[in-house]
């Protein structure tokens, strides 16, 4: 059985274009990583913990761990605590590019691997009153970088260069050539 050790209702739904069945075990380890650690490596590090706690409890499945975060001016943007905080970071993204990290990590008794898929989005300039609105909207509050590509920010964001379903928070594409690869049953 294939174990995906992440609550993320996206992450769900974007797994199920990969893997026919699975089931859903949330990691319930502290999010925290090295202060030396370069901003790149962060999601690779806590995806792996994520899934290492995970496959204590299912050492016979395989086990799916993955974290995502958003990179601008060399800032880690998460998810945002208030609306002056939504402000700071849209105002940040907007009319500049930022990278979107998704760090995986793969775990059965037989494979143990780790990686990262790296998304460059470019958002356009906003006026004010459009930072304001934005601002407004309930929905930003549980997203890295207080914006979805795939709801209210895909207005904003004229290009990508990489995986889209990275930017949404899992890379299905490169998830799937490594399943193949490591010759783990996906459907």
């Amino acid at each position: 059985m294939i174990i995906l050790a992440s609550s993320s209702p996206r992450r769900k739904q974007l797994l199920k274009k990969v893997v026919k069945e699975f089931e859903i075990d949330v990691s319930n380890i502290e999010e925290s990583y090295p202060k030396y650690l370069a901003a790149k490596r962060i999601p690779e590090y806590l995806a792996i913990k994520k899934t290492n706690d995970v496959f204590k409890r299912h050492p016979e499945d395989v086990v799916i761990g993955a974290d995502t975060i958003v990179i601008c001016n060399h800032q880690i943007l998460g998810k945002p605590k208030d609306k002056q905080d939504v402000k700071r970071m849209i105002k940040m993204l907007q009319g500049n590019k930022h990278l979107v990290v998704t760090g995986m990590c793969i775990k059965s008794k037989d494979v143990n691997i780790s990686f990262s898929a790296i998304t460059k989005v470019y958002f356009r300039k906003m006026s004010r009153q459009e930072i304001e609105d934005y601002c407004s909207l309930e929905t930003v509050y549980d997203k890295a970088g207080a914006y979805a590509i795939q709801a209210e920010a895909k207005k904003y964001i004229y290009h990508i260069i990489g995986e889209y379903d990275n930017v949404v928070g899992l890379p299905t594409k490169k998830l799937s050539r490594k399943l193949k690869e490591y010759k783990i049953k996906n459907n």
